[in-house]
């Protein structure tokens, strides 16, 4: 394990960590499963976090027991259905969005020289910090069309600390999902997971909030 005076930049994930865009994807993802007659319910919620839209959309099926169903066209159908549902609920998000503590740990981030940008699964991840007002502070936001795979891959968070210029072990990776923080691990990053202890069993550093998200509470956390 690195030690924490070697780390110099945060690969920060969107939904859930700087916004709680989640609940707009949950609503619009919803909505798609119940009109494909698959039941809603925490679980799937839970196994969708994190993932792009056809990946979202084929557990969906998969829980259903509707693999196969779907022809590539039709499944490219749905998963457009639910990005309109989300851009439509998109437009009123504003920076009131912003997650609690995070506009202070980001200043603190920055008075303190770290590098910063955002490794979302989303690719509506530009207009959604565009919305919140933050570009100042996230300029760089990973491409979706520059990497092959997807969380629970780990090629978003590697692709992140490649265009800070730095390697995977002077980065720590916030995510508030099991496939982020899969992800996150798979790169070989220190993970930080946000949310209920016992689902994010996997990351290096637990928060249940973002209002925990300080450097002197990283610090204190470090993996021995």
């Amino acid at each position: 394990m690195t030690d924490f005076a070697n780390i110099k930049g945060v690969l920060f994930d969107l939904n859930g960590i700087i916004t709680d865009s989640w609940r707009y994807h949950s609503q619009s993802w919803r909505q798609i499963a119940e009109g494909i007659g698959v039941q809603w319910n925490q679980d799937l919620e839970e196994a969708i976090k994190g993932r792009d839209r056809i990946d979202s959309l084929n557990e969906i099926l998969r829980v259903g027991g509707l693999v196969g169903k779907y022809s590539d066209q039709q499944k490219e159908a749905l998963a457009d259905k639910k990005n309109a549902i989300y851009q439509q609920m998109l437009e009123i998000m504003n920076p009131d969005d912003i997650l609690p503590g995070i506009r202070d740990f980001l200043a603190e981030l920055r008075l303190n020289h770290y590098q910063m940008i955002i490794a979302s699964a989303s690719a509506n991840a530009p207009k959604e910090i565009h919305k919140l007002e933050l570009e100042d502070y996230f300029p760089l936001i990973v491409n979706l069309a520059d990497i092959k795979h997807n969380k629970p891959a780990p090629d978003v968070y590697l692709k992140a600390a490649e265009m800070l210029h730095l390697n995977v072990d002077q980065c720590i990776g916030i995510d508030d999902g099991i496939v982020g923080v899969e992800s996150i691990n798979a790169a070989n990053v220190v993970s930080i997971g946000v949310g209920d202890p016992e689902v994010l069993t996997m990351a290096d550093i637990n928060f249940e909030s973002t209002k925990e998200l300080t450097l002197a509470n990283i610090r204190q956390s470090w993996p021995k």
